[in-house]
């Protein structure tokens, strides 16, 4: 019974929104009919082809016969594929470079009318207090099962929520919350398994769905989904109801005397905040004989770190300089760049003017002088896994380019590092809004060559995945 009425709220809301966007004729959904995924598909090959550099590389050595070849073969779905569906569709095309800063988005605009339609069938298909209770009293997390590991209690922070299994989907609802206009019972997402990880179709709190794709990470306890970003929590949990809890907020602990905790969720976070997090706490940090940085599940932002490192550098960082794709979207991209530094970006915009088409030298970011300063500090650890991406596995890199006290635990990173610098393109998509997101730089000159994309960013010291409390673990392999 209660699988049935699982399936039957999935199946309305899904047919519901495919329904609405497809078949209606109302004048306020003519926007989103015209997103036509074939049209979407062949002006993204155009944009790819002209602007990403890993292309470019591929072609130059003659190794892009299974592109064109994918191409092709992409071509000819795209005819079938429905408007809700195209973003998923782009990006499954794009998993063959292997890159995760190259994929698509959407930031869909409805109408008001169209989000109130969202709200009303979520809201009276809202689980009641019984069903819920029966969920959660049948809930049997398996995590030996990684098929599984999504089932349980999350928090994004505002609300708690709880997954389900239901044939091969996820379901997740909310139990609190503190957003006074959602309600208990609601469904949150909707979350498919895939090679990658998790395909989700989101509602946000306005009732927007959105999709985006999500990986598990931290030993199964945080899920990462584009801007979702959930936590998870056991049952005895209950949500703030004054204010939302900030996941990606940095922490400090100190275990004993000895040894400091520093926990970083997220890089994609606000400078002058992560600053005054160091600064408050710069005398603990430079006291600690050891300090472990926790950053599993970090999934990157932007390079914020560097005061958090010149905290334990025992050295000048060198300058570092890669290649980047002489195009007209690429020159306006760093056209823009110039504000923050003319000096650096003014010879790439020059390099592109004069050579349409090549592959031209890229920024040249100049020696990083530090302030050595005084610490106590001995060893320094950083705590790494398969979610740690970009802007963390940047923070790995310059780390270590840093210090010769840093050691590395844990297991691979992603591998999104080789090409940076992130630019994004609108598709012409109607009220779907799909932008093409690609890296517009190579890490150095000897890229992919020496690259970690393919195999991640190896730890120095690998930790078993059976070990369950790995700050301990590291603890004691500092002999602490």
């Amino acid at each position: 019974m209660k699988a049935a009425i699982r399936y039957t709220i999935l199946v309305t809301i899904v047919t519901f929104f495919s329904l609405y966007l497809c078949n209606t004729n109302a004048q306020e959904t003519e926007k989103f009919v015209n997103c036509n995924c074939e049209s979407v598909y062949v002006e993204m090959i155009q944009k790819l082809e002209t602007n990403y550099i890993g292309l470019k590389q591929l072609q130059l050595a003659k190794k892009d016969h299974e592109y064109i070849q994918r191409k092709k073969n992409f071509r000819a779905k795209s005819k079938n594929v429905l408007p809700e569906n195209c973003t998923e569709f782009l990006d499954e095309f794009l998993d063959f470079f292997n890159d995760g800063h190259l994929h698509a988005i959407e930031r869909p605009k409805y109408t008001d009318s169209l989000l109130l339609e969202f709200k009303n069938e979520i809201k009276n298909k809202a689980l009641n207090e019984n069903e819920l209770q029966a969920y959660e009293n049948n809930l049997a997390i398996k995590v030996s099962d990684s098929k599984d590991n999504i089932l349980g209690y999350w928090t994004d922070g505002k609300s708690k929520f709880i997954t389900i299994k239901s044939n091969n989907v996820y379901e997740a609802y909310i139990l609190e919350t503190n957003v006074k206009s959602v309600e208990k019972g609601e469904l949150k997402a909707t979350i498919r398994p895939t090679v990658k990880g998790y395909a989700l179709r989101y509602y946000s709190y306005k009732y927007s769905p959105v999709y985006v794709r999500g990986k598990l990470c931290k030993d199964h306890n945080v899920f990462s989904a584009g801007h979702v970003y959930w936590k998870r929590v056991d049952e005895s949990f209950h949500i703030n109801m004054e204010e939302a809890i900030d996941l990606k907020k940095p922490s400090l602990k100190i275990i004993d005397p000895k040894t400091t905790l520093i926990t970083i969720p997220s890089f994609n976070y606000d400078f002058k905040s992560f600053n005054d997090f160091v600064s408050r706490n710069e005398q603990y940090i430079k006291d600690s004989k050891n300090l472990i940085i926790d950053i599993r599940g970090n999934r990157g932002g932007n390079g914020i770190y560097f005061p958090l490192i010149e905290l334990f550098a025992t050295q000048d960082m060198s300058g570092s300089q890669g290649l980047v794709l002489a195009s007209q979207d690429n020159l306006e991209y760093f056209e823009r760049k110039m504000k923050y530094s003319r000096r650096i970006y003014k010879p790439v915009v020059k390099n592109i003017q004069n050579n349409m088409g090549k592959i031209v030298d890229g920024p040249e970011y100049p020696k990083k002088n530090y302030r050595i300063r005084d610490n106590l500090i001995q060893n320094v650890t950083i705590l790494i896994d398969k979610g740690c991406a970009s802007a963390a596995e940047s923070f790995i890199l310059h780390a270590k380019r840093s210090s010769d006290k840093v050691t590395t635990f844990g297991s691979p990173t992603a591998g999104m590092i080789d090409y940076t610098s992130v630019n994004s393109l609108l598709l012409d998509s109607g009220s779907q809004n799909i932008l093409f997101v690609y890296p517009t730089s190579t890490l150095h000159k000897d890229i992919p060559e020496k690259g970690f994309n393919k195999t991640g960013i190896k730890p120095d010291f690998a930790i078993p995945s059976s070990i369950e409390n790995k700050i301990a673990y590291v603890m004691k392999k500092m002999g602490s």
